[in-house]
């Protein structure tokens, strides 16, 4: 595969709510966000995806993983946060091949920005 169409971007936001945020509303609303990810990917024609990862900290003592490494499947989640919180730190990773990185990189600050202001809100 030539790795001159590969894409490897990493973003990190902070989320700080009034509001709890439930583990349940959080989980729900990211693995909504990757999914649409992976719809702009599957309809964009990416040839490879190499991962999907977005990690989730709320103090550093407690993480959620969600991770795609087959664009057929759904993604994987491990780890555990607590039940409810106030702010939470996500870093999202992605690796794919075949679409433009600026096509992409526009695709997954929506995405996050939507996530933000679900939460915001």
């Amino acid at each position: 595969m030539d790795s001159n169409n590969s894409v490897v971007l990493t973003r990190r936001v902070t989320i700080t709510s009034s509001n709890p945020i439930t583990r349940e509303e959080f989980i729900k609303k990211i693995k909504e966000s990757v999914e649409e990810i992976i719809n702009f990917l599957k309809k964009n024609e990416c040839t490879k995806l190499g991962h999907i990862g977005l990690i989730s900290t709320t103090d550093g003592e407690d993480y959620l993983e969600l991770c795609v490494s087959d664009i057929k499947q759904k993604p994987q989640i491990k780890g555990a946060l607590r039940k409810k919180f106030e702010k939470i730190k996500l870093t999202f990773n992605i690796i794919e091949f075949g679409i433009p990185k600026e096509d992409i990189e526009k695709k997954i600050n929506e995405e996050l920005k939507n996530i933000q202001e679900y939460f915001i809100i």
